[in-house]
């Protein structure tokens, strides 16, 4: 056991820097099923949501005995169903904060990095590729062509969107 000595230099662990030469850019075919595969999960959660209401409420509604009012029951439903939602959603930012996956992309084993080959902050990922997309496909009749253009940019050499290249980012295999 060695003795601690207060004057020696501190003992630091550094990262392995990334050599952007290295990544290997996602195919289109992984980020569009990743896309689609997002989608689905997010959507199966509405869906879920969906039929349980279906089924229940009027199941409900119809056994009731002077209980709570039919909105009580609606209200269990969207207290629910926006549970499950923001659940997915926490989860995807956790994961988009960690490592730059979302579900579908850790399934598809591919990742969000900066163009060097850096981790993406969190503020890049929400301000400039989530919330300033969502504005701009917003906009009433442009937003859809926005939106068109830029899955389009994809075709590129560089495989960036316009939301990859706003943000200064590229989507990656992850390697073992």
């Amino acid at each position: 056991m060695t003795e601690f000595n207060p004057y020696e230099a501190p003992s630091a662990v550094v990262a392995d820097l990334v050599d952007p030469e290295t990544l290997e850019l996602a195919d289109r075919g992984t980020r569009l099923g990743a896309k689609l595969l997002d989608g689905l999960i997010m959507g199966g959660g509405f869906a879920v949501i969906g039929i349980l209401a279906a089924i229940f409420i009027p199941a409900l509604l119809s056994r009731r005995t002077g209980g709570a009012p039919p909105t009580a029951f609606f209200i269990v439903f969207a207290v629910l169903g926006g549970g499950l939602l923001l659940a997915l959603m926490i989860w995807n930012l956790i994961w988009l904060s960690r490592y730059g996956q979302t579900i579908a992309k850790r399934i598809l084993r591919i990742r969000i990095v900066r163009s060097d080959g850096e981790p993406v902050g969190m503020g890049r990922l929400l301000g400039l590729r989530i919330i300033l997309m969502w504005v701009l496909e917003s906009i009433p009749l442009l937003g859809h062509l926005f939106s068109l253009v830029n899955a389009c940019f994809i075709f590129r050499d560089d495989r960036r969107c316009i939301h990859d290249l706003i943000a200064d980012t590229i989507v990656v295999k992850v390697v073992d």
